[in-house]
């Protein structure tokens, strides 16, 4: 349905503004006139037109995806996350699919997520099935959200499978808060080394350097290295700035091209420190997404297909690809298929196996998924650590450098003194 702005009066001459989704204006109308409220202006949102909600969410096709170049784009797991337990409490108080869906509208904040909402309300409100409506917008609702969806709508447990949905966005959520908050402290080391050293560049180094220069001796590589550097900066501060740009610009564009991620996934499995980590979150994703459909009802082959879809690394991609055929076309368990990809610990080949046995591989996928986050986290810790000592000898090699320079033309007068 397209989603209406709305201006009226109500009591006192209070003027109210809102939306509204309706299937036209003069339903706009009625609902404002059974709410005591009288009319001024009724006009579509920029938001109802279903091609620019696309665009919103993924960007034109025909203009430049400036989300190539950004290190941050539209996510929408928040949203997802904040809707799917709303639509779990109402559901579980027995309100119909479309008033719960028309309350949830009413609180939404994202113009876009709300036009969305609407838009499936629409098709529900049509007699179509919630599952379908969502399936229409595969960058927000994803394959093993509609999957479960589905199994819940054809169960008549879809409060259940809200619900357990509504956990895994939230563990999710609290998995990706918890990545970018270990990543803080060695962002902020980084610019704050940056800047410490550009001012000493910019200031301190051309004061002492320039006493050096009044004089005909001649000044060790290093000092003439450093007098290089502070002078370019000076005089080209612009260009350098501007290059540092284009840099970060070029790499971060360079590494959301298939190439580019290719190496990116490459190296995050590779590097001895950083694929300890990178190995663990893929596990743990993949072991979560898997646990909570066979949890909701969905079978093994779907559930296989379904899960790989979290992991976002091409070559671990690749071995679960090995293990979806050794699981579903040869008969293989899941627990032996398991052990041929590497990536797996063995105590995750272990308990699955033990699942399997028990008839109980939904439950226990989701106490390895419990325990490989623990995990995470103290890995991130042990990392976050590490990182510390590692900054300060950094900064401490480059303020070394610039002593250095600054200190062996001092000494060189001292002897011809």
């Amino acid at each position: 349905m397209p989603l209406y702005q709305y201006r009226a009066f109500g009591a006192q001459n209070k003027v109210h503004r809102g939306t509204y989704d309706a299937a036209s204006e003069n339903e706009v109308r009625q609902y404002l006139r059974s709410s005591n409220l009288y009319p001024v202006e009724i006009k579509l949102s920029r938001f109802s037109d279903k091609k620019k909600i696309r665009d919103l969410s993924q960007g034109s096709e025909k203009s430049f995806d400036w989300q190539k170049i950004l290190p941050f784009g539209k996510n929408h797991h928040k949203n997802v996350s904040v809707f799917t337990r709303q639509l779990q409490t109402l559901l579980e108080v027995t309100i119909p699919y479309d008033k719960a869906l028309e309350m949830i509208i009413a609180q939404t904040e994202d113009p876009a997520f709300k036009s969305t909402l609407s838009e499936i309300r629409g098709k529900v409100v049509e007699g179509g099935h919630l599952a379908e409506a969502m399936e229409s917008y595969p960058e927000i609702f994803p394959p093993m959200y509609v999957s479960m969806v589905r199994s819940g709508e054809s169960s008549g447990t879809l409060g259940l499978i809200m619900n357990r949905l509504a956990n895994f966005y939230e563990n999710q959520e609290k998995l990706r808060s918890k990545l970018k908050s270990a990543m803080i402290y060695p962002i902020f080391m980084l610019l704050f080394s940056f800047a410490v050293i550009t001012f000493m560049m910019l200031y301190i180094v051309p004061k002492i350097t320039a006493v050096f220069e009044t004089r005909d001796a001649i000044l060790p590589l290093p000092t003439r290295l450093l007098i290089s550097i502070s002078d370019f900066l000076a005089e080209q501060w612009f260009l350098a700035f501007s290059a540092l740009l284009l840099v970060i610009a070029g790499m971060t564009y360079f590494l959301k091209t298939p190439m580019g991620m290719r190496i990116k996934d490459k190296l995050s499995i590779s590097l001895p420190l950083l694929k300890v980590l990178v190995i663990k979150v893929l596990v743990l994703r993949f072991c979560q997404t898997l646990g909570t459909l066979l949890k909701s009802g969905v079978d093994l082959k779907r559930s296989l297909e379904i899960s790989k879809h979290v992991v976002v690394n091409h070559y671990f991609l690749m071995k679960l690809n090995q293990l979806i055929v050794d699981v579903n076309n040869k008969g293989i368990p899941l627990s032996a298929a398991m052990r041929r990809v590497s990536y797996f610990p063995e105590y995750v080949c272990h308990v699955v196996a033990i699942g399997e046995q028990a008839a109980q591989v939904d439950e226990l996928l989701e106490k390895v998924a419990d325990q490989m986050e623990m995990e995470v986290a103290n890995t991130m810790e042990g990392l976050t650590s590490l990182l510390q000592p590692v900054m300060i000898l950094l900064m401490g090699g480059i303020v070394g450098f610039i002593a250095v320079a600054i200190l062996l033309p001092m000494l060189n007068m001292n002897q011809l003194l």
